[in-house]
C-alpha cells in the first residue's frame, strides 16, 4: 500500500463553477487531477484529502462530487475544509459516503497499518494583530476537536503504528512560526500533517514542509502539487525552517 494526499478539489459537478477565474492553471482541474490521479494512485493505495473537497452547499448537490471521488483507484481518508459547506459533521455524512470513502472529523480511524486523524482545523493566530473573539473561540474549538482526535488515534495505535492529522490549514504562519496546534502534534507523536489551503502562488515556498522537530509537514493544495496526488511513505526533505 502506498500513501498518498491532495487537498482543494474544489469540485462543483451539480453546479459547475469555471475556477480558472481564480487562476489559469485551474482550467479543467478535475480533470487534471483525474488523469494524474489514475496514473499514480494504485487499487490498494491510501489517499488523504484534507479538506475543500467540494463547492456543494448540501448533501444533494454534493452527490456528483462523492461519486467522481469514488470512482478513483484507491481508499480515500476525508476531512473538512472552510468550503465544504456540505459538511455537517463527520457523523452526519458518514452514512452518505461511498465504499471507498472513510471519514474523519474530531476522531481517528486505523486503516491499513496507520492511522489517521484530523478535523477542519483553524488559521495559525497572527500574534502582531488584535484579537479577534470570533476567530478565538472557533480557534479553541478545532482545537479541543484536534485533542479529542489525537486521544482516540492514541488508543487505535496499538502496535505504534504512523498518525497522519488532516489539518486544512497551514500550521503554521506566513512568517513560519508555529500554531497552537504544531505542539499538539509533538506530543502526541504524530508522523506527519498534511494542509492545503492556500493558493497564491508566492506563499508555497514559504509553507512550512518537511521535517520539523520530528514531525514531517506537507502542503498539499491541489495546485501547489500540479494537480496530482503526492506521495508521503518515501523519506521527507529537511525543513530549513
Amino acid at each position: 500500500m502506498a500513501l498518498w494526499a491532495i487537498a482543494d478539489l474544489h469540485l462543483s459537478l451539480a453546479r459547475p463553477d469555471r475556477r480558472e477565474r481564480h487562476a489559469a492553471r485551474w482550467r479543467d482541474h478535475a480533470a487534471k487531477i483525474e488523469t494524474q490521479w489514475r496514473e499514480a494512485v494504485g487499487r490498494d493505495d491510501l489517499v488523504l484529502l484534507p479538506g475543500d473537497l467540494s463547492m456543494a452547499r448540501n448533501h444533494r448537490d454534493v452527490q456528483p462530487d462523492l461519486a467522481w471521488i469514488d470512482r478513483l483507484p484507491g481508499t480515500k481518508v476525508l476531512s473538512a475544509g472552510n468550503h465544504d459547506a456540505w459538511w455537517n459533521g463527520a457523523e452526519a455524512i458518514r452514512p452518505m459516503l461511498r465504499r471507498s470513502m472513510l471519514a474523519v472529523g474530531g476522531d481517528a480511524v486505523a486503516i491499513g497499518g496507520v492511522v489517521v486523524c484530523g478535523t477542519l482545523g483553524a488559521p495559525s493566530p497572527d500574534p502582531d494583530s488584535e484579537p479577534d473573539p470570533s476567530k478565538s473561540a472557533a480557534s479553541d474549538r478545532e482545537l479541543a476537536r484536534l485533542d479529542e482526535a489525537l486521544e482516540h488515534a492514541g488508543r487505535l495505535r496499538t502496535a505504534g503504528e504512523p498518525l497522519y492529522v488532516l489539518w486544512h490549514y497551514p500550521p503554521f504562519d506566513q512568517h513560519r512560526r508555529p500554531g497552537p496546534c504544531v505542539g499538539r502534534f509533538e506530543d502526541a507523536g504524530v508522523t506527519a500533517c498534511v494542509y492545503g489551503h492556500i493558493h497564491i502562488q508566492g506563499q508555497w515556498s514559504m509553507a512550512v514542509q518537511g521535517d520539523v522537530r520530528g514531525v514531517r509537514y506537507h502542503c498539499v493544495a491541489a495546485d501547489a502539487i500540479g494537480f496530482r496526488p503526492l506521495r508521503l511513505d518515501r523519506p521527507a526533505v529537511v525543513s530549513r525552517r
